[in-house]
């Protein structure tokens, strides 16, 4: 079956894009876009959320009883580690070399694979850091 792209679709990955590396909760995601005189109810975005998800488009992850999203690199995503940041929220991606260096250095040691594309490692980005003196 087809898939068609809607105004909706495309107002809701625009506005991913443009927050690219602050995972969203859908209730901000619907607040902001109200915000910005779109009006996509909160089952609308579930619905394309959903469907960006299982397509891989939008990458998720759990933070205590709430889901984050955030547009995701794509296939190449998959493929490397990431890194979110508990100070201000941000999801960075990790270099493609760096993470196969890590995951190679734990098979090695402990005889684990590691799931790259849904592995994420917490810490501080340097602009926290730098804040935190």
């Amino acid at each position: 079956m087809a898939e068609y792209k809607t105004k909706q679709k495309e107002v809701l990955l625009e506005y991913l894009s443009q927050t690219r590396d602050e995972p969203q909760s859908i209730e901000k995601i619907v607040e902001e876009l109200k915000s910005r005189g779109e009006d996509l109810g909160k089952s609308t975005v579930y619905r394309l959320i959903k469907k960006l998800s299982d397509d891989g488009s939008v990458k998720y992850f759990s933070e205590g009883k709430k889901f984050l999203y955030q547009l995701s690199g794509g296939e190449e995503c998959h493929h490397h580690l990431h890194m979110k940041c508990t100070g201000c929220g941000k999801l960075l991606h990790m270099d493609h070399e760096q993470s196969e260096i890590i995951i190679e250095n734990i098979y090695g040691k402990n005889g684990f694979t590691v799931s790259s594309g849904e592995t994420t490692l917490f810490g501080k980005c340097e602009e926290c850091v730098k804040k935190s003196g």
